[in-house]
């Protein structure tokens, strides 16, 4: 006998498990930095998972940006990007790369112990209003990215990481 089992997953519950998932790889990123994980979960218990939750169901979150730079510096001295797709991959699975994830820690040069961090939402044009302002990056000061492959997939939603070096 066969049995077929459909789920099916609405962007909702997508962009709930992707904003989730995504709080826990910057906190182990902020971790590995040697810094305090605290503001991080602050930041996004206030207003990061509501806001990205909201701009992934709309399709309108382009990639979330985690910036490490010396108050008061303009150029930023780390900074990870996490591009947000919408074409996934199609199958109803959901899954974390966290061990592949962290092993691209390695990759990156960490902050200097005097670092603190930001987080950036970067939306496409015409995204609904979830309260956010426009904040510029911060200089690149000779840091390129490298790309450090998908971290999170899910049905409709993929996320992956790029580093700066």
């Amino acid at each position: 006998m066969t049995t077929t089992y459909a789920t099916t997953y609405t962007r909702t519950n997508t962009a709930i498990y992707v904003a989730d998932k995504m709080r826990n790889l910057m906190k182990s990123l902020v971790i590995n930095a040697g810094l305090d994980p605290k503001s991080l979960v602050d930041e996004w218990s206030d207003w990061v998972h509501d806001a990205a939750r909201k701009l992934m169901e709309s399709g309108h979150l382009l990639k979330i940006v985690i910036e490490f730079y010396v108050p008061g510096a303009a150029n930023a001295s780390g900074r990870w990007d996490f591009p947000i797709r919408y074409d996934a991959n199609g199958i109803d699975e959901m899954w974390v790369d966290t061990e592949f994830f962290k092993s691209s820690f390695a990759k990156a040069p960490k902050p200097p112990a005097n670092c603190v961090y930001r987080i950036l939402l970067v939306r496409a044009p015409g995204a609904p209003d979830v309260g956010l302002t426009s904040v510029p990056f911060l200089g690149l000061n000779g840091l390129s990215a490298r790309e450090a492959g998908t971290v999170i997939a899910t049905p409709d939603i993929m996320a992956s990481a790029a580093y700066y070096r």
